[in-house]
């Protein structure tokens, strides 16, 4: 491990890490929007966002559990008996879930989402592998060796990035690029043993401990809620529409849409959960929980606000121009993720302070509705009706969420809230108002010019702090939260 003053900040690796893989990732997706036709390019999105909300359970439900135990853990035996027993239960929550796949696509409910049985095999068999690098990735976390995280999230985005690409371009089109990422899950598996075996020095002899399954289940269903309001609207599109094409322009819309949420979920909140993972209530939580919101709203809610701002140019942008048709449901999308990033951000807080349950009976109650309202909302409303579902789903999530932590804390956060919120609604009106007023140059000089109005306007108003970002600075900005200064 690190040690001394020159330990890298937990969130400068975490950036990095998903610097490299954003790149790799969105090169994918917009080389696969040039190599297949808009049909083709729907049936992989559905097919990824399978394995997105598949990932994510796998990821967060007992991974998380154990990062949580590993930080409390009081010797490396204890450890190494709780990876152990996470290994067998995750493999075996990935093996069910693979068996619930394939035969939803044999009864009939799933046929018209996967197409094909190669294609929903791949995707099951996906599932174990990621099952195991979530378990080596929640007792690095838990040990706070986050460069491991980091070297795992690249070598499964590089492989997958360039075996997807190759096959796809030796026309197995759609399939290729899926088989593309079962390649990325096992480099990253063989990796992922290695670091666990020689760089934290896990024994994979001996007992076994399971993680506790109340809690496990419990960010189980948390996360589980997350993903599937990240991914039914699309899988209601594909499901409900009958038009392929029309999915694949959906699927344009949710990749821009959905980046900030990506990268705020794999960078701020595997350091806000452990964190606040020493914390046995919600009330403690309001330092970390306010930077991280604060670092949110600075750092990734902007590119929504551009989305928002100028859809279409964002599409013609980065997409062939048959997929212009989508801006006015990407406009609905990037808010809907912006209500959907906060969410995640007070999901993590449950979470980590052992109030999974919260969120969890919050989330699944919104994604056990969300279906029947994309049912009434699809057939008539099309890409625009299953975005508006989304936004409605999200927003009705943050608000159970907020309100139960206010109800858990004190009043006082509020006062502290609600001045940075008005500083921040002036950063972001001046960096409107000063695109606006150059947008007839075109969207490349507003785009900038707002951007970096909106930087100083937020450095001036002190909304905006670099020390964060810097090696050792989340822990500086911790102490000076705790002293209340200003």
């Amino acid at each position: 491990m690190f040690v001394g003053r020159h330990k890298p900040s937990p969130r400068l690796i975490m950036f990095s890490m998903v610097g490299v893989t954003g790149v790799l990732n969105y090169a994918f997706g917009l080389a696969m929007a040039w190599l297949l036709v808009p049909g083709d390019y729907g049936l992989l999105a559905f097919a990824q966002t399978t394995l997105l909300v598949g990932g994510l359970v796998l990821q967060s439900g007992f991974s998380w559990a154990l990062a949580r135990a590993v930080v409390k853990a009081d010797e490396p035996r204890t450890r190494d008996a709780l990876v152990r027993g996470t290994f067998l239960a995750n493999l075996a929550l990935a093996t069910a879930m693979g068996a619930v796949l394939l035969t939803l696509f044999a009864a009939g409910p799933l046929r018209g989402g996967f197409e094909q049985w190669p294609v929903v095999v791949v995707v099951a068999l996906c599932l174990p592998f990621i099952s195991m690098i979530a378990t080596v990735n929640g007792c690095a976390q838990g040990s706070e060796r986050f460069s491991i995280v980091a070297a795992l999230g690249i070598t499964e985005m590089s492989c997958k990035t360039v075996s997807g690409a190759a096959l796809a371009l030796l026309s197995f089109g759609a399939l290729g690029a899926i088989v593309g990422f079962l390649l990325g899950a096992v480099c990253a598996t063989a990796l992922g043993f290695h670091q666990l075996v020689r760089g934290i020095g896990v024994r994979l002899r001996g007992s076994l401990k399971l993680p506790d399954v109340f809690t496990s289940a419990a960010m189980v269903g948390a996360l589980l809620g997350l993903t599937m309001m990240l991914g039914l609207d699309l899988a209601g599109l594909k499901l409900l529409a009958h038009e392929r094409a029309l999915v694949g322009h959906y699927q344009a819309g949710l990749m821009l849409s959905n980046a900030p949420y990506y990268v705020a979920v794999a960078t701020l909140l595997p350091v806000l959960f452990v964190q606040l993972a020493r914390y046995e209530n919600v009330s403690a939580t309001q330092n970390e929980l306010g930077e991280t919101l604060g670092l949110t709203a600075v750092l990734f809610l902007p590119f929504e606000i551009v989305l928002i701002a100028l859809p279409s140019q964002a599409l013609i942008a980065l997409f062939p121009d048959v997929y212009a048709s989508g801006a006015p449901a990407l406009r609905i999308l990037a808010i809907g993720n912006i209500l959907l990033i906060l969410a995640s951000i007070f999901t993590t807080t449950f979470q980590a302070v052992g109030r999974a349950r919260v969120p969890a009976l919050i989330l699944l109650a919104v994604t056990l509705a969300e279906p029947f309202a994309l049912w009434a909302a699809v057939p008539s409303g099309q890409a625009l009706g299953a975005a508006w579902v989304f936004v409605a789903a999200a927003f009705l999530a943050l608000s159970c969420l907020v309100a139960v932590y206010l109800h858990e804390s004190s009043a006082a956060c509020l006062r502290r809230v609600v001045p940075w919120i008005i500083k921040y609604v002036l950063a972001v009106g001046a960096s409107l108002a000063a695109g606006w007023l150059v947008l007839d140059l075109g969207a490349v000089p507003a785009v900038a010019v707002g951007g970096v109005c909106y930087l100083v306007v937020a450095m001036l108003l002190r909304i905006f702090r670099p020390l964060a970002m810097l090696p050792g600075g989340w822990i500086a900005l911790r102490k000076h939260a705790t002293s209340g200064e200003e």
